[in-house]
């Protein structure tokens, strides 16, 4: 029989509880969101298409850097917070459910998600916006 230090099984309970609190909600999301989206491949060095998202309660607005309203959604979360799913709520978006990937580190947020207006409506199974995979890219950083 191994005795384990006591210190050794703090430790490992305080990580244990502090990793089980990482779950993503709407909360952690709440408020302004400014970036680059990229599409399709787009990028390659060249940077994406500026755009601010604001999260408040579950709804979310996209906008492009004139202002302009790219569109409006309502957004659940689930899978832990790893999953999310946009339904568009105006225009050419209504009704229509995006799913997606999304992680929040610090301030940064990056989301991918299908966006190919019906032609590949799966979730992404990973942060890319492969050519072909008609899902975008989204990087963007917490404003204060």
């Amino acid at each position: 029989m191994v005795l384990v230090p006591s210190i050794y099984v703090d430790l490992f309970f305080t990580l244990l509880i502090a990793f089980a609190g990482d779950d993503l909600t709407a909360k952690d999301l709440q408020g302004t969101w400014k970036g680059e989206r990229y599409t399709e491949g787009g990028g390659g060095g060249q940077g994406g298409e500026v755009v601010e998202f604001t999260f408040k309660d579950n709804l979310l607005v996209g906008r492009k850097k004139s202002g302009v309203v790219i569109g409006e959604a309502t957004f659940t979360l689930s899978e832990g917070g790893k999953n999310i799913d946009a339904t568009g709520t105006s225009g050419g978006y209504r009704n229509k459910t995006y799913p997606g990937i999304i992680k929040v580190e610090g301030d940064k947020l990056t989301w991918c998600s299908a966006g190919g207006g019906g032609k590949d409506m799966k979730r992404p199974g990973s942060f890319t916006a492969n050519p072909g995979s008609a899902h975008y890219l989204i990087v963007l950083t917490r404003q204060k």
